[in-house]
C-alpha cells in the first residue's frame, strides 16, 4: 500500500536551514495528513547528536510517524563522502530509516556506497533530475545497470523528466518498473518567459502550480503506471516553500489531492 510522505523542503530556506524544528515538522506533517516525513540535510545535520535523534524517533512514535527517508550532510563523490555516509548509518538506524538519499551520479561511488549500507538493509536512492546521468529514462537504465546493485534504486521525479522535455506518465514508469523506490511529487507547468516566478531549462519556460492544475503534470498517468507496476512504496511531496497559498493549507491540500491519486480518498 502507498503511504504518504511530506518531505523538509517545504520548511527549507535556500538550502540553508528549516523554519520548523524536526519535533514541529513531525507534528505539523501529522496535523496536515502525512504518515512519514523525509528530513533533509538542513535537519539532520553534521552537528545533530544520536541523543537528539533519539528524541525525533520518540515524538515520531507518539504520533505514529515514519520517515521515509534521510538526506545525510556533507556526501560527495570521494573517501569522505563515503565516511560521512558510514557515520550517518547509526542516525538512520534509529530513525528506523531504511532508505537513504544523495545527489552523486558517479557509478563506482554508488557502488561502494550501496555495499557499506547492505549490511545495515539499507536501500541508497538518487532522485531523476535534470543536468546530470538521471536526467532521462534511458540514461536511468543505463547507469542502474552499471551500478549493478539490489539495493540501489530511484525516487522517481516526473516534473523533472517533464522540464527536460522527456515522458514521464505510465509508460516512463512502466518502464523504470521496481527501480522506483519512492516517487517525489511536484507540479509545475509550461509558462511564458515574463510570468512571475518562471523558471528555464534548456530554452523552456516552466512556473510552479497546485496539484490538480489542468495545466500542470498528468499525475493521474504517472499513478496509472505506478498501480500498474505494483508499486507499495512512498509517495513524497517533495515542493520547495509555496508562495501560492499559505504553507499549512498548502500542505492540506496536495495530502487531499495525492489520496484520491493513491485511491485512498
Amino acid at each position: 500500500m502507498m503511504r504518504l510522505s511530506l518531505s523538509g523542503r517545504l520548511i527549507e530556506v535556500q538550502y540553508r536551514y528549516c523554519e520548523m524544528s524536526v519535533p514541529e515538522f513531525l507534528r505539523f506533517a501529522r496535523a496536515c495528513g502525512y504518515d512519514a516525513v523525509e528530513l533533509r540535510a538542513t535537519q539532520i545535520t553534521a552537528d545533530t547528536t544520536l541523543e537528539e535523534v533519539e528524541g525525533f524517533r520518540k515524538v515520531a512514535d507518539e504520533l505514529g510517524m515514519d520517515v521515509s527517508c534521510c538526506m545525510p550532510p556533507g556526501i560527495t563523490a570521494d573517501e569522505e563522502g563515503l565516511k560521512r555516509l558510514e557515520e550517518f548509518i547509526p542516525l538512520a538506524e534509529t530513525l528506523r530509516c531504511e532508505v537513504l538519499k544523495v545527489w552523486v551520479g558517479d557509478a563506482e561511488w554508488l557502488k561502494e556506497a550501496c555495499d557499506l549500507l547492505k549490511p545495515h538493509r539499507m536501500t541508497l536512492i538518487v532522485q531523476t533530475h535534470t543536468g546530470g546521468p538521471f536526467e532521462t529514462v534511458d540514461s536511468c537504465l543505463e547507469m542502474i545497470a552499471r551500478i549493478g546493485r539490489d539495493n540501489f534504486g530511484l525516487q522517481y521525479d516526473p516534473a523533472n523528466l517533464f522540464v527536460a522535455r522527456q515522458d514521464y506518465g505510465e509508460e516512463a514508469v512502466k518502464r523504470l518498473g521496481k527501480h522506483i523506490v519512492q516517487l517525489s511529487v511536484q507540479n509545475v507547468r509550461p509558462a511564458e518567459p515574463d510570468e512571475p516566478d518562471v523558471m528555464e531549462e534548456g530554452g523552456f519556460y516552466y512556473t510552479r502550480c497546485l496539484l490538480g492544475d489542468p495545466r500542470g503534470l498528468d499525475y493521474e498517468s504517472v499513478f496509472r503506471g505506478l498501480k500498474a507496476i505494483g508499486f507499495d512504496g512512498y509517495v513524497v511531496l517533495n515542493e520547495p516553500k509555496p508562495k501560492l497559498l499559505p504553507r499549512e493549507e498548502f500542505a492540506r491540500r496536495a495530502a487531499e489531492e495525492l489520496g484520491k491519486l493513491m485511491g485512498r480518498r
